[in-house]
């Protein structure tokens, strides 16, 4: 009688344990369904296209709200005016120097949701200048082009372009890609303009050779300083009549491949006829027909140093270089003399 009435009492509370947990065992998957509609509502949250922006002065910019349905009305309101204002549809104009808030406002039946972008407007810049005018760089390497411009609180950006983006690419970023062998040149431009109405901008003269040449192309330039005389478009004009006329050696093909190569003129580029035209508009006195086909490595040092021995007397330039230096030398040891008082 025992067993059985001990039996029957954790049958009892077997039972009573089970109804106690049931409504909570029954709830997850109403928990799981909740958590997933308060996720599609995240999801389908009104947003704005941006919520901060540099603006420069005099520019504008059109605000979106996403998400919106259909029964839903948007107003916009700007916090000064003076500073940004905007219109009924979004779009707000950079008026004046300083930092605002533009405020979207979404209406629906009962509910309002405010949406707002930070708004900060800065001076246009008058003059942009990149950091480097010539840049060596290896086939398929990238590099990043540093520009500096003023006033150096300007919000302006500098459009990037490439003379021959199948040479060197530009993002708008100002990274610089190599695409292929040659010479080519990378633009900054802002909008500010010159007397005869262009607009301002920096070059920068991009060399792209195999990878392990261009250590040896900047050491070239390193020891001949003298090259620096030369006006920018005597030299610029001499280099692009080089290297846009010469393939360097694919150092990833084999030995017999680049025999045959130089042997058929097999591997070279086919936009090397455009880029000889364009070269011969650049310089038509020069004739570089009988530049090797194939250079690399000290080859294509020796054949550079002829080449611009042929178009310059770098003997009287290396001269010329010492004679200035020496005088620029002398006057700061002048300078230097002058300034510093006898001791008594």
């Amino acid at each position: 009688m025992k067993k059985k009435f001990l039996f029957k009492c954790i049958i009892s509370l077997g039972l009573l344990l089970f109804f106690t947990f049931l409504p909570h065992i029954m709830q997850t998957p109403v928990s799981i369904a909740q958590a997933s509609e308060i996720e599609k509502e995240k999801n389908n949250e009104y947003r704005l296209n941006l919520r901060s922006i540099t603006l420069v002065n005099g520019k504008s910019f059109t605000l979106r709200v996403y998400n919106l349905e259909n029964d839903a009305k948007v107003t916009f309101r700007s916090a000064d005016p003076e500073i940004a204002s905007v219109n009924d549809d979004g779009v707000f104009t950079a008026n004046k120097v300083g930092t605002t808030t533009i405020t979207a406002t979404v209406r629906r039946g009962l509910n309002t949701t405010p949406l707002t972008c930070e708004v900060t407007v800065g001076p246009p810049a008058f003059s942009v200048k990149l950091t480097r005018s010539r840049l060596f760089i290896g086939l398929e390497q990238s590099f990043l082009l540093e520009v500096v411009m003023k006033p150096y609180n300007t919000a302006e950006s500098p459009k990037f372009s490439s003379f021959d983006p199948t040479i060197a690419s530009v993002s708008t970023g100002g990274r610089v890609t190599a695409r292929s062998h040659g010479m080519t040149f990378v633009f900054a431009e802002i909008d500010a303009t010159y007397q005869d109405g262009s607009r301002k901008f920096s070059t920068c003269s991009v060399i792209v050779t195999n990878p392990e040449d261009v250590p040896l192309l900047i050491d070239y330039f390193q020891q001949h300083p003298e090259l620096n005389i030369l006006s920018e478009v005597e030299l610029t004009s001499a280099l692009f009549d080089f290297f846009n006329s010469v393939e360097p050696v694919d150092t990833s093909a084999s030995t017999t491949d680049a025999a045959q190569a130089t042997d058929t003129g097999a591997g070279t580029d086919n936009s090397t006829s455009t880029t000889n035209t364009t070269a011969s508009t650049l310089s038509e006195n020069e004739d570089t027909s009988e530049l090797p086909d194939i250079l690399s490595g000290q080859a294509l040092i020796e054949a550079l140093d002829r080449h611009l021995s042929s178009r310059f007397d770098m003997a009287e330039l290396k001269q010329k270089y010492e004679e200035r230096f020496l005088a620029i030398t002398e006057t700061q040891l002048s300078s230097l003399h002058v300034g510093l008082k006898p001791i008594r």
